[in-house]
């Protein structure tokens, strides 16, 4: 028998089978107990440590910037572009390729982006959807259309180009300076039975030449019109003709095949300034002139 002193100070008298069957049932508790522990543990380390993610595999690769251009050349030139956040910058430098001139921008839009979406529209319209302000450098010649010398894409602030940004002269070209002396600025003096004559009202000319050398006709419109002529041979062309009021891009080229007419165009205040005039040898005898 076991005795087990109570709270009371008395002693208790306990059955030896009655403690036998108490530590049987606390072992049991025990060893049902540590399987479930032991389970739980080896659980813990089996399931795998989480892998560490590196800057490079979290942060999402920015998407390139894209655009696509097509240049027709069918007659009128035509202009068609999709560009989702592209650089002004590309893509100014893949219009000069396709368009084989000079496409020059402003300092404020060299690193700008551009987002537009156009399709099959004429040189000017597209290139006014392009940047705030435009100018494009023409050269005019006969039965042609106007070829784009320069094209320059620039912002509210950017300085305006040059007049000979582009268009310059040749050294080894006879150079005449336009200088009218006319107070009014609109034609040099020329006596009513001159056999020359060129006046000039706001873009329209009117020349009259009597059996004129083409030289002579050449220097005279260019000093009327305050530009420089070039004349890069001795031409033999006489001009005997009457052309009244007009357009001086229709007018002057009408003279001879051998002029070439440079003019600036300026989209945003639909503007065109002539820069030059030139006498250029014969195709047949300098082929590209």
């Amino acid at each position: 028998m076991t005795y087990q002193i109570g709270s009371s100070g008395k002693r208790r008298i306990i059955p030896r089978g009655r403690v036998s069957s108490c530590l049987q049932f606390t072992v049991l508790a025990v060893v049902i107990a540590l399987p479930g522990s032991f389970l739980a543990v080896a659980a813990q380390s089996q399931v795998p440590a989480p892998t560490p993610r590196t800057p490079q595999s979290s942060a999402r690769q920015p998407i390139k910037n894209t655009f696509t251009l097509r240049i027709t050349k069918e007659g009128i030139i035509g202009v068609s572009l999709k560009a989702d956040k592209a650089k002004m910058s590309e893509i100014a430098a893949d219009l000069g390729k396709r368009l084989n001139t000079q496409v020059k921008l402003g300092p404020t839009l060299e690193k700008e982006a551009l987002t537009v979406e156009f399709s099959d529209l004429p040189l000017e319209p597209a290139m006014s959807l392009l940047a705030p302000r435009v100018y494009i450098d023409y050269e005019i010649r006969k039965d042609a259309l106007p070829a784009p010398m320069a094209i320059y894409l620039l912002g509210n602030t950017d300085p305006e180009p040059s007049l000979n940004a582009v268009v310059q002269g040749d050294s080894q070209a006879i150079m005449i300076e336009g200088n009218t002396e006319d107070p009014t600025g609109a034609s040099i003096y020329q006596p009513e039975d001159d056999p020359l004559q060129v006046d000039l009202d706001d873009n329209s000319i009117t020349i009259k030449s009597k059996k004129q050398p083409l030289a002579v006709v050449l220097m005279t419109v260019a000093e009327v019109l305050e530009i420089p002529a070039e004349i890069k041979y001795e031409s033999t062309e006489i001009v005997d003709t009457v052309i009244k009021d007009t357009p001086l891009e229709d007018a002057i080229p009408r003279l001879s095949p051998n002029i070439r007419l440079y003019v600036r165009a300026d989209l945003h205040k639909s503007v065109r300034t002539p820069l030059r005039l030139k006498l250029v040898p014969p195709v047949a005898h300098a082929a590209g002139q």
